[in-house]
């Protein structure tokens, strides 16, 4: 019996298996916490560009709603009808994963998003005929003209 307790043979295989095992788990540890660092800084890298694109899409049907905008003003000073003008833009309900904001005034169009969080603006051409400012969430847009108040208004459709 003595003997068997000064056998040490097999504990340096077992000892040598826990200890490869170990460095293991810490180089996988150490690469997978590296990764989602570069997957977050992606993902926000995604997120902006997608929101500069949304901005811009919305900037140009502004623009060309203030177009319109202004030929229904002049036709109803010359006719005496009251004018209609109204456009709907389709955007995307959610960018690099999930929804957004969208905040509309007279000079520049200013996109949020959260987690990660990114904010866009986006700067459009001068209108003639002046923007309400309001905020919408991301999708269906209705972009009018109200005649009374004499200015564009954005809203969800």
């Amino acid at each position: 019996m003595s003997r068997l307790r000064v056998d040490r043979r097999a504990v340096s295989v077992t000892v040598g298996y826990v200890l490869m095992l170990a460095v293991a788990m810490l180089l996988m540890g150490a690469l997978l916490a590296g990764a989602s660092g570069l997957m977050e800084s992606r993902s926000a890298q995604v997120a902006n560009d997608q929101l500069t694109v949304v901005g811009d899409q919305l900037a140009a049907a502004l623009g060309s709603t203030d177009r319109l905008a202004q030929v229904a003003r002049e036709d109803a000073a010359a006719t005496g009808t009251t004018p209609t003008v109204g456009r709907t833009v389709d955007l995307p309900r959610r960018v690099a994963g999930s929804g957004y904001r969208i905040a509309v005034d007279d000079e520049e169009i200013t996109l949020r998003r959260s987690n990660p969080d990114v904010e866009v603006t986006v700067d459009y051409a001068a209108t003639r005929v002046p923007v309400e400012p309001t905020n919408v969430s991301g999708g269906r847009l209705r972009i009018a003209y109200n005649s009374t108040a004499d200015q564009l208004e954005v809203t969800n459709d």
